[in-house]
């Protein structure tokens, strides 16, 4: 089984990268800093990835390394429309609904795992509601709170409820990455240039077309 490569992996590279590279340089990037910066590289990068493919393969697809299965915290109903709601590991990326969550579901040690639960924009939610509805559990998304609500009203109350969505977010150092061997060099490449520019280091620009200075002086 080949090694996994950690979270805490990718930032000793980064620090002894900036260290060796500029020795004299006093380093005062935290950890935390870093986490942001990773986060903030993954994100732009995934939706690079999925739209880039776009152009070669004419449909949009997610690249499964950044899909991962959370379990959502306890659902609660919400007094005044009596839908059910819990909050999601992260915002959403900016795609659209089916590839900024790959799938919702119900499952229990007893009966095993249930039927998908049914994606409706949020922007179509009131027209759904006049309209016949699907047999199943539709869902929504505002913000990082996800909705869910039965077609035929039933109680969601102690269900244990299942969601996989890309995540860029990281959550403890020891982790694997869930970044694919061809997206490191991309994603260290987008931090490093983002700690030369917050940290103000050198670099050399070699320009090659600027013509002859004055030899005479």
């Amino acid at each position: 089984m080949a090694l996994g490569y950690t979270w805490n992996q990718l930032i000793i590279r980064l620090e002894k990268h900036i260290n060796n590279d500029y020795p004299g340089t006093d380093f005062s990037v935290t950890r935390n800093e870093l986490l942001l910066y990773i986060n903030e590289a993954m994100s732009s990068g995934v939706i690079g990835q999925v739209y880039g493919g776009a152009k070669v393969l004419g449909t949009l697809e997610m690249p499964e390394s950044y899909i991962l299965q959370f379990q959502l915290a306890a659902l609660t109903q919400d007094n005044v429309t009596k839908n059910w709601y819990s909050t999601l590991p992260q915002p959403p990326l900016s795609l659209p609904l089916g590839y900024s969550i790959n799938r919702v579901y119900f499952a229990n040690s007893v009966n095993g795992q249930g039927r998908d639960c049914i994606a409706i924009k949020a922007k179509r939610v009131g027209r759904r509601m006049a309209m016949p509805m699907q047999f199943g559990v539709r869902y929504w998304v505002t913000g990082q709170k996800i909705w869910l609500a039965a077609s035929d009203g039933s109680s969601l109350l102690n269900q244990d409820c299942y969601i996989e969505m890309p995540s860029t977010r990281v959550t403890s150092l020891t982790d694997t990455t869930n970044i694919p061997d061809d997206a490191i060099e991309m994603i260290f490449t987008k931090v490093l240039a983002r700690l030369k520019d917050r940290l103000g280091l050198p670099q050399d620009t070699i320009q090659d077309d600027l013509p002859a200075g004055n030899k005479a002086s």
